[in-house]
């Protein structure tokens, strides 16, 4: 026979500051968890959903990221006219050479971050699909015009419509505002391809191309034929390939957010076992009188678990609940593998509550375990006599 849950809710609500100095430790290892996972997801997110699935990304052989790359004008040629690659009403193909380089913006805060600039040709927008203009126009080739990523406005000096912004050794004037689904596309700047060359000195060199692909493309041939046709020598992968190596880095702070959550989490446990070795300390009559009402010890043991995991669930709420304002809150991060600057946003996602949820309980169950077995191993002869 099972004692009744409400016998360990009261006992918890009679216990006001034990309970609530255990609860308030529990709720803010869960809070500081969720913030900093919610953290990893957005970065995480940003970096995936930049790429699409019917795109590729074509390097240099060996080149780890675009940054890296270089792709002469004859073999971005060669490249554009394989069958694989679509092609739109007019029978162009749907290939984009691109150009990322970097600059500096000043930030409206202060200091300033290394921002992509990335020169394409008017076709990265029908290859770049997901990207679309929210205010102005397009950039005219040629022109020393460029669009912004919607991240970008607000956050840095002349980001907005109609400004005027340095690069190398020319200005530029905003002309355009794009968005791309919250990807990294949005912390960007794009020009043409030629005046980009020219500011940054790299000659008639292209960094990479992103080609769209044909429906019904073999996949596996075409990455094949990138890499054996002597005209091209270029190694290529799909943009969700390509930016999931660039994810690296959130699965090291995913690492580092568990080795803090485990440090922080044996605090909270001990923190719980404190509250519940003094539970079972001061209530040996009531465990007697438990005793002698015929519960056995394995029942005694699971009520003091079960209080355990109450105080640490509902001290997960709450901790949760602290974090919830941090969704969707947007701030910058430095990419290690690019060397440049992105905003993200923070994603509280329900599968975060749940490990949320699942730490806390481990923390109660834990915290709850040695208290509980003391509880179940005390006769009613010792409980009697120790009153």
């Amino acid at each position: 026979m099972a004692i009744p849950l409400k016998y360990n809710v009261r006992s918890l609500l009679v216990r006001r500051v034990s309970t609530a100095m255990t609860a308030s430790g529990i709720a803010l290892v869960v809070a500081v968890f969720v913030i900093v996972m919610a953290m990893v997801a957005g970065i995480g997110a940003t970096i995936t959903d930049s790429g699409a699935p019917d795109n590729m990304v074509v390097v240099r052989r060996g080149a780890t990221t675009e940054t890296y790359s270089l792709m002469t004008l004859d073999q971005f040629n060669a490249l554009r006219f394989l069958p694989a690659i679509r092609r739109d009403a007019a029978g162009n193909p749907l290939a984009s050479p691109e150009l990322p380089v970097q600059t500096l913006l000043q930030r409206t805060s202060g200091g300033s971050e290394n921002i992509v600039f990335r020169g394409v040709l008017p076709v990265a927008l029908k290859v770049h699909d997901q990207i679309h203009l929210i205010a102005g126009r397009m950039f005219r080739p040629g022109m020393n015009e460029i669009i912004i990523g919607k991240s970008l406005v607000g956050r840095y000096a002349n980001c907005t419509l109609g400004a005027i912004l340095r690069f190398g050794r020319g200005t530029w004037r905003v002309v355009g505002i794009f968005e791309a689904h919250g990807s990294s596309f949005e912390s960007e700047i794009w020009g043409d391809i030629h005046s980009v060359q020219d500011e940054a000195r790299r000659g008639a060199y292209y960094a990479c191309a992103r080609i769209k692909l044909a429906a019904g493309a073999n996949v596996a041939a075409l990455i094949q034929s990138i890499a054996n046709d002597p005209r091209i020598d270029l190694q290529a992968q799909s943009e969700p390939e390509y930016y999931r190596d660039e994810t690296i880095v959130t699965t090291q702070l995913r690492s580092l957010v568990m080795v803090v959550a485990v440090i922080m989490g044996i605090g909270a446990i001990f923190g719980a076992m404190n509250t519940m070795y003094a539970a079972v300390a001061a209530r040996t009559v009531e465990i007697a009188t438990l005793r002698a009402l015929g519960f056995s010890p394995g029942a005694v043991m699971l009520s003091f678990l079960a209080e355990s995991l109450v105080l640490a669930l509902a001290a997960c709420v709450i901790g949760v609940i602290l974090a919830l304002p941090m969704n969707g809150f947007s701030t910058t991060f430095a990419n290690f593998v690019t060397f440049s600057t992105m905003a993200f946003s923070f994603r509280v996602s329900p599968a975060i509550i749940i490990e949320a949820f699942a730490f806390a309980a481990l923390m109660g169950l834990l915290g709850g375990w040695l208290p509980a077995r003391q509880a179940m191993r005390l006769t009613v002869v010792d409980a009697l006599r120790n009153v």
